[in-house]
């Protein structure tokens, strides 16, 4: 039996680091362009305001609708044929970021990736979620590291490429790296589950028919959960919305303005004893730095969390990432070198704990729904994150992004633990 569920277990880890490896590889794209091009926007044909915070958004908004049609797509569909048409909506995207100069290109291309992704992460959830919960945060944290790997590349490399060759070409050279993807596909089993979910869901749909209320449909738009229990839709709400805090103030704000920042405080280079350094690629040095923390702490994260339970990781976490947040307030080039990657840190240790939990509380039939809805949470925030952003810069210093930011941290944390009180629940 021990022999069998090491067998089953390292199966399992091994469709999760091919599927991550998709993933890291297709987002390459995307990751560089949140480096690029706050610092680059003349170049993209853009200028500082709603249209640059816009296009840097637009892809987590139409996901708000592409994440449910990807759970939808899963259950389907299953898993291969999904990420082979997801490949090439990557392909595409990226390549058109080198290719086009304004806004309404470019605003399509980033809505082609917002639908890519979708079907990417949804579908790397439920592989995820074929693991029992007693080392779900781990599972997590290895998808997480393979995930962020690709980003860590893509801002590293890619800001050096645009500094000696210029954007068009390194997007092309990122854009044809992508179609390695292919290699890797045949190699992913597909889910033995997927066809089976739609038979449970409508003996469940015919249960439950008489018990769907006005209250019950909010409830699952909310959250996704068919659970009649009014507590763990409530327990849901508040990690869905304290993800939603965390990526409004990291992974749309702090991602979509530090070139910004770093420009704003160095110009457009940085002399180190007669060494210097371009905006964008000090720029891909931060972000690099940062992306590297979550690639090398990922797994520990999720172990941690797995053994100590996940509040005890989020108290410790959030409270960093709103301290950081507001140290950058001072721009000064060599704290925000040293506090970007912890606060990237502190994030990663939140977000592996929150996508366990949305995870813990969901059922079998209803896995892929509640799983749309908490990324549908988590890209509503990354999404709000460039506008709000780029919104304030038109009236304030850029100071006070990263104030608001810290309060609204601050107020999912209390709704977290306000939820989550009673002493003898793990979650």
């Amino acid at each position: 039996m021990d022999i069998y569920e090491n067998n089953s277990r390292k199966f399992y880890a091994n469709q999760i680091i091919l599927t991550s490896i998709i993933l890291s590889i297709s987002v390459m794209g995307d990751s560089m362009l949140y480096g690029m091009l706050p610092s680059h926007l003349q170049e993209f044909g853009l200028s500082a305001g709603f249209g640059a915070g816009l296009i840097l958004s637009v892809n987590r908004w139409i996901r708000l609708i592409s994440n449910s049609l990807a759970a939808k797509i899963y259950n389907k569909f299953g898993l291969k044929i999904p990420l082979c048409f997801s490949l090439i909506l990557a392909i595409t995207s990226t390549a058109s970021y080198g290719i086009f100069k304004s806004f309404w290109p470019l605003f399509i291309a980033r809505i082609v990736w917002g639908l890519c992704f979708s079907i990417q992460i949804i579908s790397l959830y439920m592989v995820v979620l074929r693991e029992g919960e007693k080392h779900r945060a781990r599972l997590m944290g290895i998808f997480n590291a393979i995930f962020r790997s690709g980003s860590l590349v893509a801002v590293f490399i890619g800001g050096i490429l645009v500094d000696l060759i210029g954007i068009k070409t390194s997007f092309l050279i990122i854009s044809s790296f992508t179609t390695i993807c292919f290699i890797i596909l045949p190699f992913i089993s597909e889910s033995k589950s997927y066809s089976d979910i739609n038979g449970e869901q409508s003996k469940s749909d015919k249960m439950r028919e008489g018990d769907r209320n006005l209250k019950y449909k909010i409830w699952q738009f909310l959250t996704g959960s068919q659970d009649l229990d009014r507590t763990v839709k409530l327990k849901l709400l508040a990690i869905n919305f304290t993800r939603f805090t965390n990526t409004f103030a990291i992974s749309g704000l702090v991602t979509a303005t530090v070139g910004l920042l770093i420009r704003e405080t160095i110009g457009n280079s940085f002399d180190i004893y007669g060494f210097v350094i371009g905006v964008a690629t000090l720029s891909g040095i931060v972000l690099a730095s940062s992306w590297a923390s979550e690639v090398g702490l990922s797994i520990y994260f999720g172990s941690i969390s797995d053994k100590f339970g996940r509040r005890l990781v989020l108290i410790i976490s959030i409270p960093v990432i709103m301290v950081g947040t507001l140290l950058l307030v001072l721009q000064n080039v060599f704290l925000i070198i040293v506090v970007v990657p912890i606060i990237f840190a502190a994030t990663t240790a939140a977000k592996i704990t929150l996508d366990a939990s949305a995870g813990d509380l969901s059922s079998y039939f209803d896995r892929a729904v509640v799983m749309s809805r908490y990324a549908n949470w988590t890209d509503l925030g990354a999404a709000s994150g460039p506008i709000a952003g780029y919104a304030i810069l038109n009236l304030l210093n850029i100071e006070w992004t990263y104030l608001f930011s810290s309060i609204l941290l601050g107020l999912g944390l209390l709704f977290y633990f306000w939820v989550h009180k009673s002493k003898n629940n793990f979650l």
